[in-house]
């Protein structure tokens, strides 16, 4: 069985909620991300310990003592208790209230949470076939009412996630679960169903078996707007509306945090949310709108920051269509797109140039391929070499039929729609004739994506948690009688291709793993079933004075090490 495919479309109006699965932190935001080190031997994605050291930042400062920083955000939770909603305000809030088993570094690395370490096959953590794993907590861990943790709190939040009566956002991969013993308490056995590629995504947050275990109505439970963790912060006060107030947690298992506390500050207003950021109302705001970017970029004293993130923009060729069938034409097509210009462009920088499937910060991502440079005079001699003869018009012909297609995305994304335009540009001086066609969102995605009634398409996908793109690439996943959830739009068709993403699945070797990976991306970039373009980037900003916040494009999230943010001693304005 594959492990379920997280990668979802961004589509606009999902920009606030995560994906299924998962959750990430671009626009559409996703969680969701690309980096889950599987079944690991000795593999560099992982740390035996958690490093309570934080960044380092371009200078020495000095911090003042405690104070209380503002992070703004656009978004309210629903509710505080993580495992019921899938939006992003109450993913980040709960971020600092609860822990997890594991979490990720800002690099893509898996850290250990509330465990000691995290499970690889070399430290014994994971068995030989893939289908247990054993986690080893911590002791001595605090909730914040001074109850203990311990293993039954892993087990409860399994059993509360698997109830039928509570009304769980997902239950992808909790389901591949069989069951879960606790030998002693702090000792807990994951026992799978089937291996389950991505199982460090798993138990993001711990919830209280001592609080929720005795609740009459799990959804009406008052835990669920006065919660309990074990997190760096402790819930003071929801100000709905308004904005959630959190404390320094003073028994952390990590350490005290060096700020006395957060205050997640709700602004749904971009405008208004801005100006609070230039006038010092607010310390951070994260995942920024590509449009405020020049906005923020001129602000004195906020420091803005981009990072890849796991949003993937790719054109895609329908491969059933005589026209590309040949890959001479699909290779032209690819020779004639300048991904360079198009990024420090048109997108000023706020993406990256890429060749592959794999998000940079993957132990996935290919790092011997090369993004291919524009080269005119290549492009026109694969179409000559295809049988090609460019018309009087300029454009290539073969058979009395021109060299031209429709390109279609969707229509509520306008940077997407000026990329496009640009693109049809370049590829008419090769010789090639592109007619760009927005359609509504909706129709896009649903329609004529999933039923494959396009001729070229671009847009994006949002990476998972793990480097799997079976349903992307395997033949068996083109939409269709057989696999109405399939994500192969293309529809291409490579027995290698569905020999290694199958095998991937399955691979208890770290390494070996990797190298079917690898050479998965050096297919895709041979045969050209779809174009890489670029992934795109989180934009944040932070007033200069806030130490040590490091932006963080994975599930984990930018509040990820906020138990180690402080604020800098202001200079005297008056001097």
């Amino acid at each position: 069985m594959q492990a379920r495919k997280t990668a979802v479309n961004d589509r606009n109006e999902e920009q606030y909620r995560k994906g299924p699965g998962d959750w990430q932190w671009n626009r559409l935001l996703s969680l969701l991300l690309t980096m889950t080190i599987m079944f690991a031997a000795g593999c560099g994605g992982v740390k035996p310990e958690i490093t309570s050291s934080p960044p380092a930042d371009d200078k020495p400062v000095t911090l003042q003592k405690g104070g209380r920083l503002v992070y703004g955000s656009m978004q309210e939770p629903d509710t505080l208790n993580p495992l019921f909603s899938d939006l992003v305000a109450t993913a980040e809030v709960s971020s600092l209230i609860f822990s997890g088993l594991v979490k990720r570094s800002a690099n893509g690395e898996w850290l250990p949470d509330l465990v000691r370490e995290v499970p690889t096959t070399a430290n014994g953590g994971v068995s030989p076939d893939g289908l247990t794993v054993t986690y080893r907590l911590r002791s001595g861990v605090p909730w914040h009412d001074g109850a203990p943790f311990n293993a039954e709190d892993v087990r409860f939040t399994w059993q509360l996630i698997m109830n039928r009566q509570a009304h769980i956002a997902s239950r992808d991969g909790y389901d591949k679960i069989s069951r879960i013993d606790t030998p002693d308490p702090y000792t807990v056995v994951v026992r799978f169903s089937e291996v389950y590629p991505g199982y460090l995504s798993l138990f993001p947050s711990i919830l209280p078996r001592h609080i929720l275990g005795v609740a009459p109505d799990l959804n009406k439970a008052p835990f669920n707007r006065n919660p309990v963790g074990t997190g760096p912060f402790r819930f003071k006060e929801w100000r709905v509306a308004e904005a959630v107030i959190l404390d320094a947690n003073p028994s952390y298992f990590q350490g005290k945090p060096l700020l006395d506390g957060i205050t997640y500050k709700v602004t749904p207003d971009v405008a208004i949310l801005m100006n609070q950021l230039k006038s010092g109302d607010v310390d951070i705001v994260g995942n920024i709108n590509f449009a405020q970017l020049e906005q923020v970029r001129g602000m004195n004293g906020i420091k803005v920051t981009v990072t890849p993130n796991m949003l993937w923009e790719h054109l895609d060729f329908n491969l059933d269509l005589p026209l590309f069938q040949d890959v001479k034409v699909r290779r032209a097509i690819s020779l004639g797109i300048d991904r360079a210009a198009i990024t420090s462009g048109l997108l000023k920088n706020i993406a990256t140039p890429v060749a592959g499937d794999q998000a940079l910060i993957s132990w996935a991502f290919n790092p011997i391929l090369r993004v291919p440079s524009r080269d005119v005079e290549a492009a026109r001699a694969l179409l000559l070499e295809a049988g090609w003869k460019p018309g009087a018009d300029g454009i290539f012909v073969k058979d009395r039929q021109k060299l031209a297609f429709t390109l279609m995305t969707n229509a509520n994304n306008k940077i997407r729609g000026l990329v496009a335009q640009n693109i049809a540009q370049q590829l008419k001086e090769i010789g090639i004739a592109v007619e760009v066609r927005p359609v509504d969102a909706t129709a896009f995605f649903d329609d004529f994506l999933k039923n494959r009634r396009f001729e070229m398409a671009m847009y994006a996908w949002v990476l998972g948690n793990d480097p799997d793109d079976y349903s992307l690439w395997n033949s068996r996943r083109i939409p269709g009688r057989y696999s109405p959830d399939g994500q192969n739009y293309p529809g291409w068709r490579n027995a290698e291709v569905d020999k290694l993403t199958a095998q991937a699945l399955t691979a208890t070797n770290m390494e070996a793993r990797k190298q079917m990976y690898y050479r998965i991306q050096d297919i895709l970039a041979e045969e050209c079933p779809a174009i890489p373009l670029y992934f795109h980037g989180n934009i944040d900003a932070a007033k200069k004075r806030v130490v040590h916040f490091q932006p963080n494009p994975t599930a984990a999230g930018n509040l990820w090490n906020a138990w180690q943010w402080g604020l800098a001693v202001e200079e005297n304005k008056n001097r």
